[in-house]
């Protein structure tokens, strides 16, 4: 109970938690004004809908849940104004209009779920009492419907909206510590294959996690971003890469693998921890500065380096880890190399193509001296 209460604190006490609370607030506000400036006799239905509009978090889902409600408001709309008249001029009753337009419209949502708000369109249009002409009625509240999601809109636009690169940064250190945890459960002479899993997870949900957040700043910058901010475009495929390494190695380590290594188990726990660390730490880094603002240039030559001495271990490796290893390795330097440029780097996906095992990993023809140093 204690722990939950505590977990319950923190999403609290989280700052997106709050800048979604002010958001609601200014789009129900701002509806509310909205709606009575333009002299609408039933504003309510203007705050509902921005609130459903609004509480979307990520600004690809406010405009994905506003589309929806807009096409599903005009069809509702044009059902009960169908039903209306059916009502009028036929001298139908309110119920028998009401099922027959809504047979149509519930066969739409059976093909098309998101359009259920026609369906609710429908009722607010035909159902609830209203005073005045018959057919200003639905129109009052179409015109309620569409200035909720407007509002909503320029709101999530607007107002305190979460940087999309930023996000994309924090979820990259987030799985890259992670992945980490993944490597150095794995690098054991008999790793959990359970643990392996559960890690594997939430490195999975990470991973979707960025390429939302991509989508997201391809929203902000359209046609742009890979001008803007080339690193997010390549972080989802650089951190894949790194990703679908680390289970090809925890995979070859739960088949036994390492079963019969020695001292270079710990050697390259341990590397692999820090190098990761330090791309982690430097993913949080460029997500705590603003755009276009510089890092020292510290830390990449450490990791080259380090993986290039590890590189010198090979021999006691057997020829799986050997060659999963040196995939690693191989993405690692076209990760940092990424990371600590922004993404301004010409650097292919194996850069290091002089080098035996690099050479073996990327899958090109190794030469004749290389084979034999080998």
């Amino acid at each position: 109970m204690h722990e939950r209460l505590k977990n319950l604190f923190l999403s609290i006490t989280r700052r997106g938690t709050w800048r979604q609370v002010v958001r609601m607030n200014v789009s129900l506000i701002l509806s509310g004004i909205v709606a009575t400036i333009i002299h609408l006799d039933e504003p309510v239905w203007a705050l509902i809908t921005s609130v459903i509009v609004i509480t979307q978090t990520r600004l690809t889902q406010t405009l994905s849940t506003g589309r929806e409600q807009i096409v599903g408001t005009l069809i509702g709309a044009a059902a009960g104004m169908s039903a209306i008249a059916l009502e009028q001029w036929c001298a139908l009753s309110v119920g028998m209009v009401f099922w027959v337009m809504l047979m149509p419209l519930a066969v739409l949502v059976a093909l098309r779920p998101k359009m259920r708000v026609a369906i609710v369109t429908l009722m607010v249009v035909l159902l609830f009492p209203a005073t005045g002409e018959p057919f200003s009625r639905p129109l009052q509240r179409i015109a309620s419907i569409m200035t909720g999601v407007v509002v909503s809109f320029a709101v999530s636009f607007f107002v305190l909206r979460n940087e999309a690169r930023r996000e994309v940064l924090r979820n990259a250190a987030s799985l890259l510590r992670r992945l980490s945890d993944l490597l150095v459960t794995a690098l054991h002479q008999h790793p959990d294959h359970d643990a392996l899993a559960t890690v594997d997870v939430m490195c999975r949900s990470l991973l979707q996690d960025i390429n939302d957040g991509v989508q997201e700043a391809e929203v902000e910058h359209p046609g742009s971003l890979a001008r803007h901010d080339p690193l997010v475009v390549r972080l989802p495929g650089l951190l894949r890469r790194v990703r679908s390494d680390a289970i090809f190695i925890s995979r070859a380590a739960v088949e036994g693998e390492t079963a019969r290594t020695g001292d270079i188990l710990q050697q390259e726990r341990d590397m692999l921890g820090r190098m990761l660390g330090q791309m982690a730490d430097r993913c949080d880094a460029m997500a705590a500065s603003r755009r276009g603002h510089t890092l020292p240039d510290e830390g990449m030559r450490d990791i080259l380096d380090q993986l290039d001495l590890q590189d010198q271990q090979g021999e006691h490796w057997t020829p799986v880890m050997r060659f999963a290893i040196g995939l690693l390795h191989a993405d690692m330097r076209l990760a940092a190399r990424n990371i600590w440029s922004d993404g301004r780097t010409d650097d292919g996906p194996f850069p290091l193509s002089g080098h035996p095992f690099v050479a073996e990993t990327a899958f090109d023809p190794v030469s004749t001296n290389a084979v034999a140093r080998q």
